[in-house]
């Protein structure tokens, strides 16, 4: 496979977490509701013991956060695999191109949303 199909492999992998995380998101308070109202864990104290973090509902958020930086740092990889330059990333991310190549080049720091 080259540069750009294990780029694009990366970035589809990418996507699927993303969406995983999403549906993972969308079921806790489904799943919660159904449950009577002194089984439900996120409106008890936590309890780390139990498995119960703190803030069941942002955890749950982060984890799909962390996943879109992760999908977005892979469509740059995959748009770089495929020749594009750091003027175009940078235009469809919205910043210059210097903060671009220095928050998505290879080594950089995944998931700084900082503009």
């Amino acid at each position: 496979m080259d540069a750009t199909g294990e780029a694009l492999h990366r970035l589809r992998s990418a996507a699927y977490a993303v969406a995983r995380e999403a549906r993972r998101l969308a079921a806790v308070p489904d799943e919660e509701a159904a449950k009577p109202r002194w089984a439900q864990p996120a409106w008890d104290r936590p309890r780390p013991d139990l498995g119960r973090p703190a803030a069941p509902y942002t955890r749950a958020a982060l984890e799909l956060l962390n996943a879109a930086h992760e999908a977005m740092a892979a469509a740059v990889a995959a748009d770089r695999a495929a020749g594009r330059g750091w003027a175009a990333i940078a235009a469809a991310l919205e910043v210059s191109e210097d903060t671009a190549a220095r928050r998505y080049r290879p080594g950089a720091r995944i998931g700084s949303t900082k503009r």
